[in-house]
This record gives C-alpha cells, sequence and structure tokens, in this order.
C-alpha cells in the first residue's frame, strides 16, 4: 500500500498552499513527522535496487516523483564512494529522508543577518558562508533539512559499508518554479575553500564525476500522487484547503 506516502504528499500541499501562510510552521513540522515515519516500502521499492552494484551504472540514480510550482519529490541514490556534490538550495525549504543505508550530509548556511532580505544572486562567483556541523543520516534517523537561510547548500556523500545508499527529498518552491520577482532558479555547484578564518563557497561548472540514471518510478507510486493531487486540485478550487 501507498497510504503512508499518500499522507505525505497530502501534508506537502497542505503545507505549501499559499492560503496556508499562517499556519506553515506548524504543517511543516507535521510533514517532517510524517517524512521521518517513510520507508523505501511506502514507495514499492524492492532491496534488489539498493544491492545491485555494478559498473555499468550511474555514480548516482534519480526517480523523479513528483511536481508542481509548489514544491518536489524525488528519490536519489548513490553508490560506492560518490557523493552529490556540493551545490545550493537557493530559497528553498527542504526535507531529505534516508531510506536506505546511511548518509553524511555537510551543509554551509550564507552569512546573511535574520532581518536581512533574502536575494537571488543568478551568477554567483562567491558566497561567504557558516560550515554547519555534519549531520549522518540513516533509515533510523531524522530527516536533514534546509531552509532559504539555513544549510541551504549541501554536500551528500554514501558513507554506508553496503556501498549503496538512497534518499527522499520534498523542495519547496522547486528549481523551475516562477518564483514572484525571482522566476526560476538555477542549481549551482560550489568548492569550499578557506580564507583565513572566513569559510567561502566558490561557483564551478557540474563536476564531470557526477550524472545520473533515471530509476522509473512504481506505477502505485505514480497513480496514488495522481489521485491524490486530482483531490488537493480539486479541495483548493472548491475553496475546502
Amino acid at each position: 500500500m501507498t497510504t503512508h506516502f499518500s499522507n505525505v504528499l497530502r501534508q506537502a500541499f497542505k503545507t505549501f498552499d499559499r492560503a496556508n501562510h499562517a499556519n506553515f510552521h506548524t504543517n511543516l513540522q507535521l510533514l517532517r513527522q510524517l517524512t521521518d515515519e517513510l520507508t523505501h516500502r511506502d514507495l514499492h521499492l524492492r532491496d534488489d535496487l539498493f544491492r545491485n552494484v555494478t559498473v555499468s551504472r550511474a555514480p548516482c540514480s534519480y526517480m523523479h516523483i513528483f511536481e508542481d510550482e509548489r514544491f518536489s519529490m524525488s528519490l536519489f541514490i548513490v553508490r560506492g564512494s560518490s557523493a552529490i556534490p556540493l551545490h545550493d538550495h537557493p530559497m528553498m525549504f527542504g526535507l531529505l529522508r534516508c531510506i536506505w543505508g546511511q548518509l553524511l550530509v555537510q551543509s554551509y548556511s550564507q552569512q546573511i543577518g535574520p532581518d536581512d532580505p533574502l536575494t537571488y544572486d543568478p551568477h554567483p562567483t562567491m558566497v561567504k558562508v557558516n560550515a554547519e556541523e555534519p549531520t549522518l543520516v540513516t533509515p533510523d534517523s531524522q530527516c536533514a533539512t534546509l531552509t532559504p537561510r539555513k544549510r541551504n547548500f549541501h554536500q551528500i556523500t554514501q558513507t554506508g559499508n553496503g556501498g549503496v545508499a538512497a534518499f527522499f527529498d520534498i523542495l519547496s518552491p522547486p528549481y523551475d518554479a516562477d518564483m514572484p520577482t525571482y522566476g526560476p532558479r538555477q542549481c549551482r555547484f560550489y568548492r569550499p575553500k578557506a580564507d583565513g578564518g572566513q569559510m567561502q563557497l566558490h561557483c564551478i561548472p557540474s563536476p564531470s564525476t557526477y550524472y545520473c540514471d533515471v530509476v522509473d518510478t512504481p506505477e502505485s507510486v505514480v497513480q496514488a500522487a495522481f489521485q491524490v493531487a486530482d483531490e488537493c486540485y480539486a479541495a483548493n478550487a472548491s475553496g475546502k484547503q
């Protein structure tokens, strides 16, 4: 059954609906609690998807699960000593739920005051940041999180003995969303550099060692996503959400 996945998706619609902005933080906490309980079985993923480590596969695999203008859901599988290189999530909230193996998340936060306005630079060269404490995530731990101000630069590395790790993530708004003032945003890659006591992230091209193949989404998950989306869109149109 995809019941729990459907509950996560419904809560995501509720959380990121602008009509519910007054209750955003309460809804985000509820979404995190539900996502903390998500397993690979809730996504109808077979164990052998995470055990077939072959030289012919890409370092990472990507599975598209759902996306609209409010949020996206996807799955990444990281193999061997591979990593998803240091990259950014501009103007986003995010949840990263490890559903297989073990991942080390090294995050950075831009040096910006709590009352300073958020800005989006479409062509960054260097960003001054603070390094956050690295987070080890497993299926037994809570989600790693990011916000528009905290931990929205990160690198994700497979560190388990099994050689394969996987995570489900929710991002809002997606990169391609046409945000007011900012429009769509790009995902940029970075190289960290310490300059005296100052940590800097220098923008670089996408590393040639990072590429993904695509894994098909289980049909049951696709159908569940369509069903929940139809319900939520209908409720929104009628003013019930």
